[in-house]
């Protein structure tokens, strides 16, 4: 560079900064701020190592939803779940904040409590979909849960899920769409 002058030096040190700028973000360890947060976030998405939950109760009890999930960069942020009573207009969306050392690793249940209506018909189907979101904008892919409410249950909580009742990740309170009769009375005949 000593022997370069004007706008050939100039040149040169764009080069070389726009180089650096570059290689700094395609390294590996490179870790990005979240624009919500402000803190560090990983590459990596989290991923939802497994789920579990009966698929099918009686009305007026808890719908119990077993996950668990890992992020190797430990900056997960909340657990995102869709529910939806099928057949219905009913569905809502929920954030079930992740904290601590659960932002790395975990393995929990959701509880998930059922109304004590009858429906007109003889049982509904409640569905959620769950996803893990990181602090970096990444998502999980999604886990898709049901249950028939109204039935007795046909499968027992497997042994390695009893453990993860220790481990609350939250409530989720759905708004049930009680009116499921059809209007027939409203139609008119061709």
């Amino acid at each position: 560079m000593n022997g370069m002058k004007g706008p050939s030096r100039l040149w040169h040190l764009v080069l070389v900064l726009v180089a650096a700028l570059f290689l700094h973000g395609c390294h590996p360890g490179a870790h990005h701020v979240s624009r919500e947060t402000g803190m560090a976030a990983g590459p990596h998405a989290p991923t939802i190592d497994g789920a579990f939950a009966v698929s099918s109760m009686w009305l007026e009890k808890n719908w119990e939803i077993f996950v668990a999930g890992s992020d190797p960069d430990g900056d997960m942020d909340y657990i995102w779940a869709e529910v939806s009573q099928l057949g219905g207009h009913m569905w809502d969306q929920h954030l079930l904040r992740l904290k601590g050392p659960h932002q790395t690793r975990f393995k929990g249940v959701i509880s998930l409590p059922t109304p004590s209506f009858q429906s007109r018909k003889i049982w509904e189907t409640l569905r959620v979909t769950l996803r893990i979101r990181d602090r970096a904008g990444h998502y999980s892919d999604p886990v898709t849960l049901e249950v028939d409410l109204g039935k007795p249950t046909r499968e027992s909580v497997p042994e390695s899920w009893l453990d993860a009742r220790r481990q609350s990740l939250g409530v989720i309170f759905f708004d049930f769409d009680l009116d499921r009769a059809e209007k027939t009375d409203n139609f008119k005949s061709w």
